[in-house]
């Protein structure tokens, strides 16, 4: 249900809109669901002047209609991807027509020709007053973006362990997806997952609160969107248009399928359990066998007429779950404490379940005019946190549930396409401990030979202590224009748009809140244990976050203008303004102890900036907020321009490029930290058989207290712990902080051989402005120098101490930058059953560096400024991707992936000078032999075969094996950085610890369809 708070926000916004949709006269609708085609009416000799086009889908009736203009040429934007009769008829009544395929986000080109020729992009057709029924799919060449489409063909021809069809977006160059079980992310341009936006229907699923880039994708193995609805999608890597927002990598947007004129369907299952899957090479070496895992992947699709020609419906429902293994071990294996802590010892199944469901309703009740509605639904259960020394009892639990809903108003007009769209998401990520109210149990062992500070976990056992409730509602309006008869020196086809969404972020943290009980396995440590291994030597508790519920209004407008300046030469030209009036907590109002204290301890002696502590830069005032100093970013416009040159006219040999500016966004989960984490407190209590009673004075933080039995209970332990000091961390935001912003450029060439589409692109990004949390109570170590590294150079923290209430002040840096450099391949021959075989490849070359920490904490850096730009950590070098499908006798086929890759780097810590160094993403894993020697670090091969069966008039079943990783290559990961010194360098130094998932897994499944 819609919220009261987002719904009375939403009203001003979508009158607003409706008035604006009204007075426009049309608006166009965005390229990010729809197609354009376009082309030239002649008769063999001279163009024509004045008729119609009219493209018919064939699968629903649905129609849409252009001009010939006085120079011959036509367009129509606003169409769905799929099969389109194309017609042209002239003022005297001449006709052309052929057959064509369009695909998502693409701008097809065909020339009609009543004299008695067809001429498009893909290829060749004749026609004279006759339909050529080939249903060829138009390529794209004249566009200036670096884009790569997958086809539903691919989607579900193609092998992938899973049905998430965000796995193919890996078939685009500079294109990573995470080979991680746990989750599936996707990073481009050697920048984060964040940095990406993904559309379905025009609808974005950008992650406005956690990170993953996009919402569902954070910690979940599940799939955010089910498969059987997508129709296609596209992948744009480089110079993407004005109408797309809040992304500086890459673009996903894809395109749901529709019921047609006749009733289609499908049922499919995938299965797989352990006795599919090879164990790897440490499995193997611990003698350890695999838990009972059983995969299920099943569901089924239908679409088809409600009115024939009008009005269509299509609904798909998918299911998943699996078990993956969750190896537990101790932390120190000893004889006596595998006997001690045997029952929670061992490998156990972590259970996944999730429920995908989706519906649509497509209906043209006249010609000219459509509406869509959809809804889907998402709900997803995991078990996570077990493995290492966290037995299966600590393990948590996380739910996800997504909801969501679209509905879209395209009215075609004479020389516009008007697009009105609302969309409603409410998605929300519940990770709780699935033994709350179970008391945590932490066993540890002191032995400096293992740890000289605080210990090895040898065991943890009981519940664990936290839990979430994260909630991200968004409403969004858009309206979009396109006017295609606007001619002034060439053609233009110009487009405007306007958003609007109301966001609503509500945040419920609770970290450390169950308490968690450490026992020292060795009693005769005087220092930190109990001196009786039966009694907790330390108990550890947090206390509840202060629930944050924020609302956030976002703005976005554009224009773009697709100008053929001849036959040969097209400029695309555009810009786009966002504002977003609450992404930098503009009301909050800084605490007074916050500002009191950080002032202080700027002052004293120890912590001012003459002491090295504090960063010279730093100036408090830029970060303490009275409510009503803070405004919001207004400057976050992105011009972006285009052009495409065809050589020779003949759409064989076209050059591209283009440049533009691009803002992307802060998830609210920082400006989250700022509000709510000063009021994080963790206070711990030491305990002894000998120790002080509660309440006497005591002249250490730490001096133990006299143990018995009723602290066990919270009614017993909460005296202790109200009486124990506690200090939080303080978070500042920069009060005028720029949201991240690339500057993206690209030069390329495409030229047709045949058959096949190549093209060669060179691609550059630089990246500023982008969010790391900085500690300023940092210390430089005893006589280091102040060489500018910024890593290696200080010695921990300098707590303010005294009767400050933080020990940690974090502010937010917007130093971090990224640069990025690649040449872009593809060769690409696609599959027709004509042909009988597809062959696509993506290869990059790149180097991707930036500086900062790797993550949104900079733990060592004394400076995010001043640390030197190195490898980022996806900044893998050489990456081929291949993807083929070919016909084989008797009604098989084969399809394949082929994914070979140098290799991502690791952290170095090295200690082999005089000073110890921290090094990050600085060394490469060991490579191995495959086609070419020694060359590949990742090298992965996936197969499917597939038998198609004809079921006499039902419809086909198609029955196939996937064998994934088939040559069970070991792709390993968690490398050793540790040099040593010098005198004794580290033998294990690159040595893996952990394999990539997966190692060879053979899976079953069958499709029927009608």
């Amino acid at each position: 249900m819609i919220s009261t708070t987002l719904r009375n926000r939403a009203l001003c916004a979508a009158s607003a809109l409706a008035m604006a949709t009204l007075l426009s006269a049309g608006t166009a609708s965005a390229q990010a669901t729809t197609s354009t085609v376009r082309g030239v009416v002649s008769d063999g000799q001279t163009r024509e002047s004045g008729g119609t086009v009219v493209a018919r889908e064939q699968s629903t009736g649905f129609t849409y209609r252009g001009r010939v203009n006085a120079d011959g040429s036509y367009v129509i934007v606003g169409i769905r991807p799929g099969s389109y009769e194309i017609t042209a008829t002239t003022t005297d009544g001449q006709t052309a027509s052929d057959v064509v395929t369009l695909g998502v986000a693409q701008t097809g080109n065909l020339d009609l020709d009543v004299g008695g020729q067809v001429s498009a992009d893909a290829g060749e057709g004749t026609a004279v007053g006759d339909i050529v029924v080939t249903g060829r799919r138009l390529a794209e060449v004249r566009t200036p973006e670096n884009a790569t489409n997958v086809t539903t063909q691919q989607i579900q021809t193609l092998p992938q362990i899973n049905r998430n069809f965000l796995n193919f977006a890996a078939l685009a160059p500079g294109v990573r997806v995470s080979q991680n079980e746990t989750e599936v992310t996707i990073t481009a341009g050697g920048q984060r997952a964040e940095s990406i936006n993904a559309f379905i229907d025009g609808a974005s699923l950008k992650s406005n609160v956690i990170g993953g880039g996009i919402a569902g994708q954070d910690d979940s193995r599940g799939n955010p969107f089910p498969q059987a609805a997508i129709g296609e999608f596209r992948i744009i890597t480089q110079n993407f248009k004005a109408e797309y927002e809040q992304a500086s990598s890459a673009i996903i947007t894809a395109v749901t399928r529709s019921g047609t004129n006749e009733f289609h369907g499908e049922i499919f299952g995938q299965y797989r359990d352990q006795s599919f899957i090879s164990r790897d090479v440490f499995t193997r070496r611990a003698q350890r066998e695999l838990p009972e895992l059983e995969v299920q992947q099943y569901g089924a699709a239908l679409g088809g007429p409600i009115i024939q020609d009008r009005l269509h419906f299509f609904g798909s429902y998918e299911h998943k779950q699996e078990n993956r293994a969750a190896a537990v071990n101790l932390g120190r294996q000893t004889p006596a404490y595998l006997t001690q802590f045997a029952q929670y010892i061992g490998t156990f199944a972590t259970p996944f379940e999730e429920d995908l469901y989706f519906g649509k309703l497509s209906f043209q009740p006249a010609d000219g005019h459509l509406i869509d509605l959809s809804v889907t639904y998402r709900d997803e259960a995991d078990t996570t946190s077990v493995g290492g020394a966290n037995s299966f009892e600590r393990a948590s639990g996380l739910q996800q549930t997504t909801q969501s809903a679209n509905l879209r108003y395209q009215w075609q007009g004479n020389g516009f396409v008007n697009e009105a769209a609302v969309d409603y998401r409410n998605y929300e990520y519940n990770p709780t401990a699935s033994n709350f109210n179970t008391a945590g149990a932490s066993y540890r062992v002191f032995d400096a030979a293992y740890d000289p500070f605080g210990g090895v976990s040898v065991i943890n056992i009981g519940g664990s202590g936290s839990r979430q409730q994260i909630t991200d509602e968004t409403l969004t309006f858009r309206n979009d224009l396109t006017f295609t008869d606007f001619e002034f020196r060439g053609s233009h086809t110009i487009k405007l748009g306007v958003k609007f969404s109301a966001q609503n972020y509500v945040v419920d943290k609770e970290f450390g809140r169950n308490p968690e009980f450490f026992y020292d396995l060795n009693p005769n440590n005087a220092t930190n244990a109990s001196g009786n291994p039966a009694i907790p030597y330390r108990v550890q508790l947090g206390n509840r976050f202060p629930t944050v519920d924020l609302d956030n209004n976002v703005f976005g407008i554009y224009a773009q203008d697709d100008w053929q300046i001849t036959d040969k030469l097209e400029l695309n030209i555009g810009i786009r303004w966002d504002y977003e009036d609450n992404a930098n907590n503009v009301e909050y109002v800084t605490p007074a102890d916050m500002r009191t204290g950080l002032n202080q301890w700027i002052a004293s002696t120890d912590g001012g900036k003459a002491a090295g502590y504090v960063p010279s830069w730093f100036n408090a005032n830029d970060y303490f907020s009275t409510g009503s100093n803070r405004e919001a970013f207004k400057d976050a416009y992105q011009p972006r321009i285009g052009f495409s040159y065809d050589v020779f006219g003949d759409r064989e040999t076209v050059i591209f490029g283009g440049a533009g500016r691009y803002y992307d966004r802060v998830n609210f989960n920082f400006a989250f930290d700022e509000v709510a984490k000063g009021g994080d407190f963790t206070r711990n209590a030491f305990f002894s058989t000998t120790g002080r009673p509660a309440g006497v004075a005591s002249g250490a933080s730490n001096d133990p207290i006299l143990w018995q039995a009723s602290y066990f209970t919270a009614a017993g332990l909460d005296p202790v712990l109200n009486a124990i000091p506690a200090k939080g961390e303080a978070f500042l935001l920069k009060n005028d902080f720029e949201p991240p912003r690339t500057d993206q450029f690209n030069l390329g060439l495409r030229q047709r051989f045949g058959d096949w589409q190549t093209e060669f692109t060179l691609a550059y990004g630089k990246t500023e402005n982008e969010f790391t949390w900085q500690y300023l109570n940092r210390c430089r170590e005893p006589n280091a120098p102040n060489d500018g590294d910024g890593f290696g150079d200080n010695g921990g923290f300098c707590s303010p101490g005294g009767s400050n209430p933080y020990r940690t002040y974090l502010v937010s840096d917007h130093s971090k930058e990224r640069e990025f450099t690649a040449l872009y391949v593809k060769l690409d021959k696609n599959y027709t059953p004509e042909s009988g075989w597809g062959l696509n490849i993506a290869y990059t070359l790149q180097d991707a560096t930036q500086n900062g920490g790797d993550d949104n904490f900079c733990f060592d850096c004394f400076s995010v400024e001043s640390s030197p730009m190195r490898n980022s950590p996806q900044n893998e070098r050489h990456r081929i991707v291949a993807n083929g499908i070919v016909d084989l006798p008797y009604d098989f086929q084969l399809s394949g992936i082929l994914t070979l890759g140098s290799g991502t780097p690791f952290n170095v810590f090295d200690g082999t000078g005089s000073r110890f160094y921290y090094r990050p993403s600085s060394a490469y894993p060991d490579k191995e032999n495959f086609l070419i020697p020694n060359a590949f670090a990742y090298r992965n091969l996936d197969l499917r075969l597939t038998k198609t069966i004809e079921v006499y008039e039902a419809g086909e079943v198609q029955l196939f094996v996937d064998a994934i990783n088939v040559f069970n290559f070991d792709n390993y990961s968690g490398f050793d950085g540790g040099t040593g010194s010098a005198a004794s360098p580290n033998p294990r130094f690159g040595n893996p610890s952990t394999v990539l998932f997966p190692t060879r897994t053979i899976q079953l499944g069958a499709r029927f369809s009608f």
